[in-house]
């Protein structure tokens, strides 16, 4: 800035001197390219601003989905483009699902999936290179076609980076119609992509350390801590938009009389197993957790009363139907399990009190007989 300022102030003292312009081409195309430069310093300045609290955002975001809008947001902010998106890879199908974007036609929804290969965005995730406009149309004329026939309808993708760490591709970075030319967009999108895949790896490495905290070591469910966590987000959730939530607390029938007849040691394994059956049979949302000894507990988001009862009721046929080792010796002839249902807000207003409901209709049920599954306020 200063030295455009003193070039400037020279050409103009030059000129009230009477001096020919022509004289002085020279100073001219330096005054042009100081511009040129003042320029160049002023968008990097821009970049150097926003990177720092974007490292920041996405190193503490609590899961990959919250990564995803805070890449989407650089390129805005950088580009300026009609259309941009984020997808993330499946490796193990070769697929690559949309996770997000703006100015997307309805179409393109979250969880959209195309294959690897397929349209500009697939064949980047199998090249794993930075494409431009420019690099498509210099492609041959075999894959021009390709990629022509592969497109997938009403998405623009101009610019696209692989999202990389160590060698693993995460996903792909697209945007279409950039309304901001800087001259060095394949170098920036880079920058994006690669910031966004090593925050990307990171968080999935604080997961699976967060994880391995919350479950429990024996069952392979998750433990009580992480069961207390979860039913407070998720009253929190149900308060906040107006949906129901339920819970289970089921425990084996006659537990001791299996320890007693067979050894701790095969008791532990019917842990394990009921542990497994319990993952096995939830819907992907829910939360299964070992509360204490032979208890469960199965927290049913967004489920009514009378879901939760149909779901736990499939829960109690599994069990019933699985082959523990020396079930024929128990007293009811299978290894089984009882339990009890309770939802928010019909049953209790606090995590606390569910519990509590849930826990007394358990109780009803082994009183009744055990093998069954009630519901909290029935008599």
């Amino acid at each position: 800035m200063i030295l455009g300022g003193v070039i400037a102030f020279l050409i103009s003292s030059l000129r009230g001197r009477g001096t020919d312009d022509d004289g002085h081409p020279a100073l001219e195309d330096l005054q042009r390219r100081l511009a040129r430069i003042e320029e160049q310093a002023r968008e990097q300045s821009e970049i150097f601003r926003l990177i720092p609290p974007l490292l920041h955002q996405m190193f503490t975001v609590p899961g990959r989905r919250g990564a995803a809008p805070l890449a989407l947001g650089l390129v805005q902010q950088l580009f300026r483009p009609e259309q941009s998106a984020i997808f993330m890879a499946r490796p193990a199908q070769r697929r690559l699902a949309l996770a997000g974007g703006h100015g997307l036609p309805p179409s393109l929804v979250p969880g959209f999936e195309l294959e690897y290969g397929q349209g500009r965005v697939g064949h980047v995730a199998e090249a794993r290179a930075v494409m431009d406009e420019a690099d498509f149309a210099a492609a041959s004329p075999l894959l021009k076609s390709h990629l022509e026939a592969t497109a997938t309808p009403g998405l623009r993708a101009d610019l696209l980076a692989p999202i990389e760490n160590e060698g693993e591709l995460i996903g792909v970075l697209c945007a279409g119609g950039l309304r901001t030319g800087r001259g060095h967009e394949k170098a920036l999108v880079r920058m994006v992509a690669d910031v966004t895949g090593v925050a990307l790896a990171q968080i999935t490495r604080l997961h699976a350390t967060e994880e391995a905290a919350n479950v429990d070591s024996l069952t392979g469910v998750y433990n009580k801590r992480h069961l207390q966590k979860r039913l407070e987000e998720e009253l929190q959730k149900a308060q906040r938009e107006g949906v129901p939530l339920s819970l289970l607390m089921l425990d084996i029938d006659h537990f001791k009389n299996y320890n007693d007849a067979n050894g701790h040691l095969e008791g532990d394994e019917v842990l394990k197993k009921v542990g497994q059956v319990l993952k096995g049979s939830i819907r992907e949302d829910d939360v299964a957790a070992r509360y204490g000894g032979e208890e469960f507990v199965v927290l049913y988001a967004g489920a009514s009363k009378e879901l939760a009862l149909r779901l736990a009721e499939g829960l109690r046929r599994a069990v019933e139907s699985f082959a523990f080792p020396h079930r024929e010796r128990q007293p009811l002839g299978a290894l089984t399990i009882s339990g009890g249902v309770a939802s928010f807000p019909r049953d209790a207003g606090s995590g606390v009190d569910l519990i509590r409901a849930a826990d007394q209709a358990l109780y009803e049920a082994k009183a009744s007989g055990r093998n069954r599954i009630l519901a909290a306020g029935v008599t």
